[in-house]
C-alpha cells in the first residue's frame, strides 16, 4: 500500500512515477487489459467484449465448478480493485471494470445459455448496475476498497440473475 501512496503522491506533485510491477499487473487486470480505457461507457463495452464470452466458457463447466471459478474471481477482483485503486487515487474510478465481469457472470451463472437468456441478462444487468436500487445503492456508499467495488455489481448482478430466470419460466 506504501507503493500505491508514493505513486499517488508523486502523481499529485506533478512528479513522473513508475508504478511497481506488481500495482501495474492489478492495473491491468481490474480494466480487463484496455477494456476499461474505453471512451465510451467503460463498464457495457466490458461486459459485452469480455463479460459474453466468460459467461460461454462458465457455461462449458459444470455448475458447481462454475460457481467456484466465480468465487475464486470475486476473491481476485476485490483484490486486484483495491491495488488498482490505490494506484488511480480514486475510491471507485470508472476504468476498473473487473467488477461489470463478476457482477454479469453472476448474472448469468447457472442458467440456460440462450440468446434470449444472454440478451435479457445484460440489459437487466446494466440496468440495475446503473440504476442501484436498494441495497446495491447501499453497498456502493457503504462499502470501500475493493469489496465495495465488486460488491454492487454482485447484488446487481443477483438482481439481474432473478430477472433473467423469471423471463426464462414465464416466457419460454
Amino acid at each position: 500500500m506504501d507503493q500505491a501512496r508514493a505513486a499517488n503522491s508523486a502523481r499529485q506533485n506533478g512528479r513522473s512515477s513508475i508504478i511497481p510491477a506488481s500495482m501495474g499487473t492489478a492495473l491491468f487486470w481490474a480494466r480487463l487489459g484496455w477494456v476499461g480505457l474505453s471512451p465510451f461507457a467503460p463498464g457495457t463495452v466490458a461486459t459485452a467484449l469480455v463479460g459474453i464470452p466468460c459467461v460461454w466458457l462458465l457455461s462449458l463447466l459444470p455448475t458447481a465448478f462454475a460457481m467456484g471459478g466465480l468465487a475464486s474471481l470475486f476473491f481476485a477482483a476485490c483484490y486486484v480493485s483495491s491495488k488498482a485503486a490505490a494506484v488511480l487515487g480514486r475510491e471507485d474510478p470508472g476504468e476498473i471494470v473487473i467488477d461489470e465481469l463478476v457482477g454479469f457472470l453472476v448474472t448469468m451463472v447457472g442458467l440456460p445459455l440462450t440468446l434470449k437468456s444472454l440478451g435479457v441478462g445484460f440489459l437487466a444487468f446494466r440496468l440495475f448496475d446503473i440504476w442501484k436500487p436498494w441495497p446495491v445503492r447501499r453497498f456502493d456508499e457503504q462499502l470501500h476498497g475493493g469489496l465495495g467495488i465488486v460488491m454492487d455489481d454482485v447484488a446487481a448482478g443477483c438482481y439481474a440473475h432473478a430477472v433473467v430466470w423469471g423471463v426464462l419460466a414465464f416466457w419460454p
